[in-house]
């Protein structure tokens, strides 16, 4: 009977030990399941929010666009940002997502470029600050700012009979613009490609101690006005408006 009793116990240990080990397994699966799809999840709530940053961007970008089209319509960045708001909420149904815009402001100017020259930058810019929320994860108040900027600092020379033009142009965060031609430019209301001009690029410190892309038009036998009105129109159909007295 003493054996009898041992070997009872020795399958009782055995269940027990057996059963804690598919307990753990199963409890090992379950979190794996759990944390895989947590994981998951979260992955496609950062999605959301790349999406909503990068199509706000795109939005300020477009508005930016057309209002440099005309320089007349200021509404047209609040109209964009309305408009993409309501189609952004649509996308995500079931998120409880919210995008809202607080502060939206677009136009063109002029600004000194530092306060130890005369040089000028002329600008065309838009800005805007959103907000999103998303309920289905407890996430309030994450704001961000969507900005689009294109900017020209402009120097006119004559070389003999010939207009030289010196042109810096740059987009947000102080970024050169690297890939402009003959057709981003014109000249006194008339395209660069129509000119029998010459443009050329290259890497230089300018008067401000800044290194930028400078663009160097030079159009041949040019009449000798005493003012130049440059217009450059980039990739993104943004368009800044310069103008210089020909020294």
């Amino acid at each position: 009977m003493k054996i009898v009793r041992h070997k009872k116990g020795q399958f009782i240990v055995l269940a027990a030990l057996t059963v804690a080990i598919m307990i753990v397994s199963i409890g090992i699966i379950m979190y794996g399941t759990v944390t895989y799809f947590k994981h998951e999840r979260w992955q496609e709530y950062l999605m959301i929010i790349d999406n909503v940053e990068l199509g706000s961007q795109r939005v300020v970008e477009i508005s930016l666009a057309n209002y440099t089209s005309t320089f007349n319509d200021r509404q047209v960045l609040n109209k964009s940002l309305n408009q993409w708001q309501t189609n952004f909420t649509k996308a995500y149904p079931g998120f409880g997502v919210a995008l809202t815009c607080s502060d939206a402001t677009i136009g063109n100017g002029t600004r000194p470029v530092t306060s130890q020259t005369n040089n000028i930058m002329y600008f065309s810019s838009a800005n805007a600050t959103l907000n999103i929320d998303m309920t289905s994860v407890g996430l309030t108040g994450y704001k961000f700012v969507a900005s689009a900027f294109l900017g020209a600092i402009l120097n006119a020379t004559y070389d003999s009979n010939d207009l030289v033009i010196f042109i810096a142009v740059e987009k947000e965060d102080s970024t050169p613009v690297a890939n402009l031609n003959k057709n981003s430019f014109s000249i006194n209301n008339e395209s660069l490609a129509d000119i029998n001009s010459t443009l050329t690029h290259f890497y230089g410190i300018d008067d401000d101690d800044v290194l930028r892309i400078i663009y160097r038009i030079v159009i041949l036998n040019y009449p000798g006005p005493s003012n130049v009105l440059v217009a450059v129109v980039d990739t993104r159909d943004i368009k800044v408006i310069a103008n210089s007295t020909v020294t």
